[in-house]
């Protein structure tokens, strides 16, 4: 892809293909756009307009390899964003909602296998690639933040199949500690009533 063109119109496919679709997913779990993302597109679009004002051959392919990096680092960026708003809803939240409920209890076990199994691939692949980006490997770890992204979706994708089970499963841990405490409180009134009245 030697051709100035070619490049640029790559780097515009990326940007509609990848990038406003996943800023478009940022803006509705965040409700903004982080202004990280939009000092990015500010300077992707930097150096576009200093690639169409360039008459220099030499310049202009400088131009159009910061733009990429930009491009780059665009995606990296809204990967990051939204497996740390995916980590707060979708493991934070999930836990502190559930945290007594049996979840085994679910699909006869299923479900909290499943949901065990895609925890540790979203974890074991999300410090492969801070790991990996640390040492400047930009392409592998990019290749696992989107990795750990599908890994989310499907998280969100069991969780939401299963909310009827789990919302059962809420309710049931909440009978059973009223029947308790009302079992209790019957004991309770029982023994206060024979300790009265026979001794």
């Amino acid at each position: 892809m030697n051709n100035p063109n070619d490049k640029l119109s790559a780097l515009y496919n990326s940007y509609n293909t990848l990038i406003k679709p996943l800023i478009g997913e940022i803006e509705v779990r965040y409700e903004c756009i982080p202004v990280q993302l939009l000092n990015e597109i500010r300077a992707f679009n930097d150096h576009i307009a200093r690639y169409f004002n360039s008459s220099n051959d030499n310049n202009s392919e400088i131009q159009l390899t910061k733009a990429n990096g930009h491009i780059e680092r665009l995606i990296l960026d809204c990967y990051k964003f939204l497996n740390v708003e995916f980590h707060k809803q979708l493991i934070k939240t999930f836990q502190k909602r559930t945290k007594n409920i049996d979840l085994t209890t679910i699909s006869n076990g299923e479900f909290y296998i499943a949901y065990k199994k895609l925890i540790h691939q979203i974890n074991k692949e999300l410090k492969e690639a801070k790991l990996l980006e640390t040492n400047e490997n930009k392409v592998f770890s990019l290749n696992l933040y989107q990795n750990v992204y599908n890994s989310f979706i499907q998280l969100e994708n069991l969780l939401n199949d299963n909310e009827t089970h789990i919302i059962w499963s809420k309710a049931k841990f909440s009978i059973n500690k009223l029947i308790k405490f009302l079992l209790w409180l019957a004991a309770a009134v029982a023994s206060g009533f024979v300790s009265k009245y026979f001794f």
